[in-house]
């Protein structure tokens, strides 16, 4: 798992509420139980967000005060080779599956990239609990990403050999 942090991601999250010293130590006690080294674990709590092999995954509150709902997020770009088209369509199937399984959703954002948003319950304090979100929410995004590329390959596969 890569885990860094970046400055230029922070175009694409929505500004945030600062978050509390319980969320802060619970998200950096989620990343801790995702395997993440310290330095991410200490961006992930004072910043609220971490890209995750290619995937940036934030936090942000969704009400004016700390203690209500919170949003994660996982912006995922749209991978090369696969087609605007192809990538909305890949986003429709999986959030007809994946609404069946959690609270989230994929959504496109100006630029074509995917967003996954899952809402998270005020009183999500469990560190393992959020973690599983997160490895949820990156899985979901890597099987989507690979499901859109292997359509496209198979559709320019099927277009070489007709």
């Amino acid at each position: 798992m890569t885990i860094k942090t970046t400055e230029s991601a922070q175009a694409h999250v929505p500004p945030r509420i600062p978050l509390s010293p319980a969320r802060r130590a619970c998200l950096a006690a989620a990343l801790q139980h995702m395997g993440a080294d310290d330095a991410s674990v200490r961006a992930f709590a004072e910043q609220g967000m971490v890209m995750v092999n290619d995937v940036l995954l934030a936090i942000a509150s969704l009400q004016e005060r700390d203690d209500g709902r919170w949003l994660a997020s996982a912006l995922l770009p749209r991978p090369e080779g696969v087609s605007s088209a192809r990538w909305s369509e890949a986003l429709l199937v999986a959030n007809g599956q994946a609404i069946l399984l959690a609270p989230w959703a994929f959504s496109l954002d100006d630029s074509g990239d995917a967003v996954l948003l899952m809402p998270l319950e005020p009183d999500m304090a469990d560190a393992r609990m959020l973690a599983a979100c997160f490895d949820g929410m990156l899985s979901l995004c890597e099987a989507v990403s690979t499901g859109a590329q292997a359509l496209a390959q198979a559709a320019q596969t099927g277009k070489e050999a007709a």
